[in-house]
């Protein structure tokens, strides 16, 4: 079951970029339109998707911070990541160098699909597995937009 969940997690990450790509309107408007949704910040956003009644929104939250926090490592790490990858290829990049940062950026989407997964999982035992999937759907929206915006920043 385990293996079925990290394997839905992993779709899930890779099939909200490609919906976006093939949805009505280009890749950039709908990049634009996900950061006004979120302007008004992001536990605003996650509310509105989740639409929770105040039982479930006492077990959401907490679950939510906690998960909040790592992806915030996570982040650091992507954009860090990024960072020495626009730094090497303007630079000499060795194979080894190359291969390591290869590694980390495949670590990176790892480690936040395993987060989602485990989120899933004790989100799915305290609130509706329906919601606790449309929560995992919605930080992979939002991991598909700091990429975005990282790719933006970030190539040369």
């Amino acid at each position: 079951m385990s293996r079925s969940i990290l394997t839905l997690v992993l779709a899930l990450s890779l099939a909200v970029p490609a919906a976006f790509a093939q949805s009505s309107g280009n890749g950039a408007q709908k990049m634009a339109a996900l950061q006004a949704e979120v302007a008004q910040g992001k536990q605003a956003y996650i509310s509105r998707q989740l639409a929770m009644d105040p039982a479930e929104q006492a077990a959401f939250w907490p679950v939510y911070d906690k998960v909040q926090e790592e992806l915030a490592d996570l982040a650091e790490r992507r954009l860090a990541n990024a960072a020495a990858v626009t730094a090497g290829l303007r630079a000499e990049l060795d194979e080894d160098d190359a291969e390591e940062l290869a590694d980390e950026a495949v670590a990176i989407e790892v480690d936040q699909a395993k987060l989602m997964e485990r989120t899933y999982r004790t989100l799915s035992r305290v609130i509706a597995p329906k919601k606790a999937l449309a929560y995992v759907q919605a930080e992979a929206r939002l991991a598909t937009l700091q990429r975005y915006e990282i790719a933006g920043a970030q190539l040369p």
